[in-house]
């Protein structure tokens, strides 16, 4: 980054997110949204991983294990197909277009649904084994922001930087300490797994349908 002034300026560590709607979810909204209830009919368990079940609430929430782009139920698919173009873009984005799309190949080390029901949620967590995650929103429910508190059953990132001891000025534009992203039917979040991420508790009749992932991207040979 060069300013006029000759005063050259260089992120080195920038937490980039990544956001897009899915043009084709009104084709493929419904048939997803039934094949994962359909799954979730089959659980033996709440959370079928059986990970992290401390970070998670005992009751409202039903997470699969963590292999479902592997399914051949109708819908999920095409959303694979979705998630891994954009999250192509979003890695030659993310590397300045140093690499193209086409040059890229993603393995999805771990994928899975989460079911929320009222007074479910999953506790501040990262990710490992992976370079990108992401959330794909199937059916927020009754999630929304409130005027004052935390959103009804949110996203929420945490600021990675905040233990560095910074201060928080008009000059630092960082140090605020959460951001919760508005949310819809068929949008994607791409971010980086080293970002300090919590699904916030989440109340109402609805249910709140999500799927999430862990990739790691890697150069075509």
């Amino acid at each position: 980054m060069q300013s006029k002034y000759q005063l050259r300026g260089l992120q080195l560590w920038p937490s980039m997110l990544f956001f897009q709607v899915w043009s084709e979810f009104s084709i493929y909204g419904d048939r997803i949204l039934r094949s994962i209830l359909d799954l979730k009919g089959q659980q033996t368990q709440p959370i079928d991983s059986q990970i992290a079940l401390t970070a998670k609430s005992a009751d409202g929430l039903y997470e699969s294990q963590f292999d479902l782009f592997k399914s051949d139920r109708e819908g999920i698919p095409d959303l694979v197909r979705f998630i891994e173009s954009s999250l192509k873009l979003a890695v030659s984005v993310a590397h300045s277009q140093r690499v193209t799309p086409s040059q890229l190949s993603v393995n999805f080390v771990d994928s899975w649904y989460h079911v929320t029901t009222s007074g479910g949620f999953h506790d501040a967590h990262w990710h490992h084994g992976c370079s990108w995650c992401g959330i794909f929103y199937v059916d927020i429910g009754q999630c929304h922001a409130n005027a004052v508190g935390a959103p009804n059953g949110g996203s929420r990132f945490y600021c990675p930087i905040s233990a560095g001891g910074s201060y928080k000025d008009a000059g630092n534009r960082y140090m605020h300490p959460h951001y919760d992203p508005p949310l819809e039917n068929g949008l994607l979040i791409i971010f980086p797994s080293h970002l300090l991420h919590s699904g916030l508790p989440y109340f109402g009749d609805q249910q709140r349908v999500v799927v999430a992932f862990n990739a790691q991207v890697h150069l075509q040979p």
